[in-house]
């Protein structure tokens, strides 16, 4: 069992990392709440969490503090995430975070940014499951599970095939990701040596700090936005992009698990939350399904839906400022067991960080 202490000691170290890094919305006093009530002890049951990996979780203090760490970060650039879970929280759900999600890079020059980020989980237990198509999209994502004895987030991971995109965007990501996934480049080799060295902090680094942030322009991201307006067919892919850059591989989104909340919610399925959540004012992202909200049904075993992302000011590597997408809240109810993932159902989730789908 994880000591307390060093489970506060990473709360409290990630809530003051949220806003000093990040500068975002979020209070520190908003941050501490939203970290104690995705705190839950005892973990939910294992066949409620759709959880099948029985091995044992490996050196887990070390990655509950990794997790705190990225966890309250994400929370300081989400205010949505914290205003929704406070109000769940406080209309009596019990929450359990299903999983996380982290985007990527892949091309022969730069490597895989898939194979470096499941290099961060693959260690403390996780297993690598199924990939996933995801129709529409030159993106490769696979997922992943926790040890069945922890209460951690499956964790979903893509990768941007940079080859399919415009010869322009492509070489600019060349140019500004670089050789950073290859196997001697510096993410693995930072990541060998923060695992080691069983340095949490330096862990979360790796998927909080964009590498390439000072060589990333105001002009580069306007320019894939304003490509992906034009172009219909690749819009969601340069969107992708854009974020990507701007952010690497902070966590896109955290998921609350409906099949959790317990009795004393408010909400029982999918359709309540969605509705609970418009009624107190929060934006859904509208990318399709029979509401509007909703990707996947209970007939294909997984529901989803998820709020627009926040935006936040932020500094590019030319020093100049812009408001841009950050993060999002996704909602998930799974049926009849089922723990894995849909690529169509991803596909809509994705558009969440899209600048043409604002509220």
């Amino acid at each position: 069992m994880i000591a307390n202490l060093a489970q506060a000691t990473a709360s409290t170290l990630a809530a003051k990392a949220a806003v000093e890094a990040t500068g975002a919305a979020s209070s520190a006093p908003a941050i501490a709440l939203a970290l104690a009530a995705l705190s839950r002890t005892p973990a939910p049951p294992v066949a409620a969490r759709c959880v099948a990996n029985d091995a044992q979780p490996v050196r887990p203090s070390t990655f509950e503090a990794v997790r705190q760490a990225a966890l309250g970060r994400y929370l300081g650039r989400t205010p949505s995430a914290c205003r929704a879970i406070s109000l769940l929280h406080g209309r009596g759900c019990e929450l359990h975070n299903d999983h996380v999600a982290l985007r990527s890079f892949a091309d022969e020059s730069c490597g895989s940014g898939l194979a470096f980020l499941e290099s961060l989980f693959l260690p403390f237990g996780y297993a690598a499951r199924s990939s996933i198509d995801i129709p529409g999209l030159p993106v490769n994502a696979r997922w992943y599970e926790p040890p069945s004895a922890t209460s951690w987030p499956k964790v979903f991971i893509s990768e941007l095939r940079v080859a399919e995109l415009p010869t322009e965007i492509a070489r600019l990501v060349r140019e500004r990701v670089g050789n950073y996934y290859l196997p001697a480049g510096a993410g693995p080799t930072c990541a060998r040596e923060a695992l080691a060295a069983g340095d949490a902090l330096a862990i979360a680094g790796l998927m909080e700090a964009p590498p390439w942030a000072s060589e990333f322009t105001a002009a580069d991201e306007a320019l894939l936005r304003s490509l992906a307006s034009m172009d219909g067919e690749r819009a969601s892919a340069l969107e992708y992009c854009a974020w990507t850059l701007t952010h690497a591989h902070r966590w896109n989104h955290l998921t609350l698990l409906v099949n959790t909340l317990g009795a004393g919610s408010p909400a029982h399925s999918l359709a309540e939350l969605n509705a609970l959540l418009l009624s107190e004012g929060f934006a859904l992202n509208r990318a399709g399904g029979t509401d509007g909200y909703t990707q996947g049904s209970a007939a294909q075993r997984l529901e989803q839906s998820s709020t627009v992302a926040d935006s936040a000011v932020h500094t590019f590597g030319c020093g100049t400022q812009r408001r841009v997408p950050t993060a999002f809240l996704e909602l998930i109810e799974r049926h009849d067991g089922f723990g894995a993932f849909l690529g169509a159902n991803a596909r809509g989730i994705f558009d969440s960080t899209s600048t043409l789908r604002r509220e």
